[in-house]
């Protein structure tokens, strides 16, 4: 390309040459010397015109081109779970602009363990730096190491990016490089197995082999299994070193595996799917780092039997204190078998329920273990439960009148029913030990606050104003006393509202105890509030008083003669439970003249 350029320069110069020759002669014949020399000036000027283009075609174009920037990554193409992989990020300017301001980030392939640079581990996904310049022809490059954590046939994806500005440029541009490794092989193949469907209640084995496929002994071992939601493990063979789930193995010789088998019961809903999975640590530098992984699943199918509980005709019932609960079990044969020997049994859960009350119908109550039971000698059809087959028992129980004493807390109190229904002869053709089914239900137990109240003629912090009884046209004044306590769970948005009759005025003279918000008036709404905002559990008993006093006049009119006067109406208490989430009122009785502590039944009008 430089020597097409070079021709076409040369020729250029040589045919302006040959054209001035050629000029010199016509130019020759032409008389005026002025015309001549204006002639000359202006093909001198093309000439310098001519031979500038050209230079500039020559040495001139663009002085960047992203193209020329240059981000890779270098690194091992196969490695096995476990390896240390190093990978080698490098980047270089092969143009002629000087770049500024390179932001780089590194992503780490999944579940891989990052070595720092200080020899420390993590599991952060990515890691980024910085390069302020870097000069036309200037290179760098910056290594990544990180532990590989898969399995054999998984294909760990590393990818980065560069962000940077070139010379003056105002744009930012982006690079980006990717690259892959394949893990070829486990040191210690580890296969996780787990039936593939199971009834709820149903138990379950889980088996895991490992084995050490290696050239050479490895040693410090750890065996982590998380276990899905809804299984309880009763069995583990060999036992475990730590809690129910972990196994340490000092030393695994080149060619030894060996088993490990944790049976329980496993319940969840219907097509629920529940994963288990276990991670094979190594200790390296006292501290033990992933180096394979592996999982399997559980389908929760469809029961054989089914049980379902209910508390007052619904799984979520809030009950109160002295509540009266009757709960229904119903059950059913969803199989196609005819099922024998059935047992139902439900517990009791909850320091709420007054066992005293129960009424178990037809099942057998445990003290003990606080257990109603049936079987076929209360329910014949347990017996043998035909194909389809269903029913239901029932069995009632009331809550204490109060939460125990000295209970803090009380928000955390509720009554559970667990139900279970269950046979040891599993139908043919079915694997399983016995056909289980579960269920339960929990009821909140909800806040009563309580709201006493108390109405004095002449009260002792105030005082008396007026006559009593009272007289028409002439005003008393009475002094209002409101006592709360919360025996229950807290109280939100606690307020007490009250409503002013007619012939009934507010006489802004108030008090409450120390702490607690002012009682005020709306004269638009002839209402009374006290804005408690949050009444804590055992306000007012073990909390401390909580009280509020105001004064209010009432002026009699002669149609009130021979009657007390109602001085104070629509009285309630409101909240939200904090716990069950239930809005609480409690209503208290109106207020009449004829109420006074001090002069009870004097508050007929004269």
């Amino acid at each position: 390309m430089r020597a097409w350029h070079r021709e076409v320069y040369f020729a250029g110069c040589g045919l302006c040459y040959n054209n001035i020759m050629n000029l010199d002669s016509f130019l020759a014949r032409i008389q005026s010397a002025t015309a001549q020399a204006v002639l000359r000036w202006l093909i001198l000027a093309a000439l310098v015109l001519f031979i500038a283009t050209l230079l500039i075609f020559w040495f001139g174009g663009a002085s960047f081109s992203e193209k020329d920037v240059v981000l890779n990554i270098e690194g091992p193409a196969q490695a096995k779970s476990g390896d240390e992989a190093v990978y080698i990020l490098k980047y270089k300017n092969n143009t002629r602009t000087e770049l500024r301001n390179l932001q780089f980030r590194f992503f780490y392939p999944e579940d891989s363990i990052v070595i720092g640079e200080d020899g420390s581990f993590s599991e952060k996904q990515s890691e980024g730096f910085e390069v302020d310049i870097l000069g036309s022809g200037e290179e760098g490059q910056k290594e990544f190491k990180a532990f590989l954590v898969g399995d054999k046939g998984d294909v760990k994806n590393i990818t980065s990016n560069m962000l940077f500005r070139a010379g003056t440029l105002r744009s930012s541009f982006e690079k980006s490089a990717s690259y892959t490794t394949t893990l070829v092989g486990l040191p210690v193949p580890i296969t996780l197995s787990a039936p593939p469907s199971s009834v709820s209640g149903q138990d379950v084995s889980y088996v895991l082999d490992y084995r050490n496929d290696s050239g050479s002994d490895i040693s410090d071992l750890r065996i982590e299994l998380t276990y899905p939601d809804g299984f309880s493990p009763n069995s583990l063979r060999p036992s475990s070193s730590e809690g129910k789930n972990v196994w340490i193995i000092p030393l695994l010789r080149q060619g030894s595996g060996s088993r490990i088998t944790i049976s329980g019961s496993l319940t969840g809903g219907e097509r629920d799917v529940k994963p288990v999975s276990v991670v094979l640590k190594r200790k390296v530098q006292s501290e033990y780092i992933n180096y394979e992984r592996a999982e399997s699943s559980t389908v929760i199918s469809s029961p054989l039997i089914n049980v379902t509980i209910l508390a007052n005709g619904s799984k979520d019932y809030t009950a109160s204190l002295g509540d009266a609960l009757t709960y229904s079990v119903r059950y059913k044969n969803t199989s196609n078998f005819d099922l024998l020997g059935l047992t139902l049994s439900v517990s009791l859960d909850g320091d709420m329920y007054d066992l005293s009350t129960l009424e178990p119908g037809l099942g057998f109550f445990s003290t003990g273990d606080r257990t109603i039971t049936w079987t076929a000698g209360a329910v014949p059809r347990f017996g043998t439960l035909a194909a389809g087959g269903q029913g239901s028992v029932d069995f009632r129980i009331r809550v204490k009148k109060s939460f125990p004493p000295g209970q803090q807390g009380a928000k955390t109190f509720s009554v559970k029913a667990n139900a279970t229904l269950r046979t040891p002869n599993a139908p043919t053709g079915i694997d399983a030990t016995e056909v289980v089914s579960q269920d339960s239900v929990t009821s909140k137990i909800t806040t009563q606050p309580v709201l006493n109240q108390a109405l004095y003629a002449n009260d002792p912090a105030f005082g008396s104003t007026g006559p009593m009884p009272p007289q028409v046209g002439q005003e008393t004044v009475f002094t209002v006393h409101w006592q709360v306590s919360n025996p229950g769970n807290d109280l939100t948005d606690a307020k007490i509202v009250a409503v002013l009759p007619p012939g009934v005025s507010w006489k802004n003279v108030t008090g409450v105890t120390s702490g607690q918000p002012a009682v005020t008036y709306d004269a638009n709404r002839s209402t009374v509030t006290w804005n408690l905002g949050r009444l804590p559990f055992g306000a007012g008993t073990v909390g401390g008083a909580y009280e509020a006093s105001f004064q209010i006049g009432v002026t009699p009119s002669s149609t009130q003669v021979g009657n007390p006067v109602t001085i104070l109406k629509n009285i309630n208490l409101s909240g939200t439970d904090s716990f069950t989430r239930q809005p609480i009122v409690t209503t208290v009785r109106d207020l009449t003249t004829n109420d006074t502590i001090d002069k009870p039944g004097q508050g007929v009008v004269q």
